[in-house]
């Protein structure tokens, strides 16, 4: 599995006066992508994402980081002895869900973070790493689960059955795509499986990305037809988020629109009353 970001120029296309106008106002908006989603508005009505349990699978988060104000536990499940971020992927993922910082707000400040560190510095991971993380998410009950990470190993029989038995305890598990795109088979798991939010990449003129992948999963197959993945698509160029220790940084991909997605149901689950979440 991998989480890179694939940095691509932003090339205009032939576009109506009313799109170009959008476009720029995107393009003014872009640093702060709450704005785009209308985040504000559930702000001030109070839904900022208390009590929501987000589990971010990656390369962890610094405890004492700015950025964060609720960072609830921190996990290792690697072979490193360490629980901080030395890649900064897990810090920017987390950034774009709960960040607090006026550069690159966060849409859910107040979401429980529980940073499950499942990367190590040289981006190697293996299965097992994953099962007992996943075991641990299930039993400390999170809500939402968040993989900015894909791969091609779909036929990986333990992690598949796995993460059905996270969403079969109704976790929500969002998901990136990939970045191996413009063709399309080019699906990553565990994004294209059925009961998993799959999220592409869109630019800021509401293209999808040239990296983001697609396609049409294969569970179904042969009893269906399978079905047209991803899911849903958010922004994933140039999006802002939190650096190692402090400050913003912009980055690409996949993996930056899926916390963008991952960020959306955290607000929206928040909005649930506490009681009441695992039963819908």
């Amino acid at each position: 599995m991998s989480f890179s970001e694939k940095e691509k120029h932003f090339h205009h296309l032939g576009l109506s006066n009313s799109s170009l106008n959008w476009s720029r106002h995107l393009l003014m908006q872009r640093s702060q992508v709450t704005s785009l989603f209308g985040a504000d508005a559930l702000w001030r009505k109070g839904y900022t994402g208390a009590k929501v349990k987000m589990a971010i699978f990656d390369t962890r988060i610094r405890a004492d980081h700015s950025h964060f104000r609720n960072i609830k536990e921190r996990t290792n499940w690697t072979n490193e002895d360490t629980l901080n971020d030395n890649l900064g992927h897990g810090t920017f993922v987390a950034g774009v869900i709960a960040g607090e910082d006026a550069e690159c707000l966060g849409f859910a400040p107040d979401t429980e973070i529980y940073a499950f560190r499942v990367f190590t510095d040289a981006q190697v991971s293996y299965t097992s790493w994953f099962l007992d993380a996943f075991n641990y998410a299930i039993a400390i009950n999170m809500d939402v689960l968040n993989l900015s990470i894909g791969g091609l190993d779909y036929l990986d029989l333990p992690f598949v059955e796995k993460v059905w038995e996270i969403t079969a305890n109704n976790i929500i598990m969002v998901s990136a795509i990939g970045n191996d795109g413009p063709l399309y088979g080019t699906l990553n798991n565990p994004a294209d499986q059925s009961d998993v939010i799959g999220v592409g990449g869109i630019d800021y003129s509401d293209h999808i990305a040239s990296f983001s992948s697609r396609g049409m999963s294969t569970w179904e197959i042969p009893h269906g037809y399978g079905r047209v993945k991803p899911d849903v698509v958010a922004y994933g160029r140039e999006i802002m988020g939190s650096k190692i220790s402090t400050g913003c940084k912009q980055l690409s991909g996949t993996s930056v629109a899926s916390p963008v997605v991952a960020g959306v149901v955290c607000l929206l689950v928040s909005i649930i009353p506490e009681n009441r979440r695992k039963e819908i």
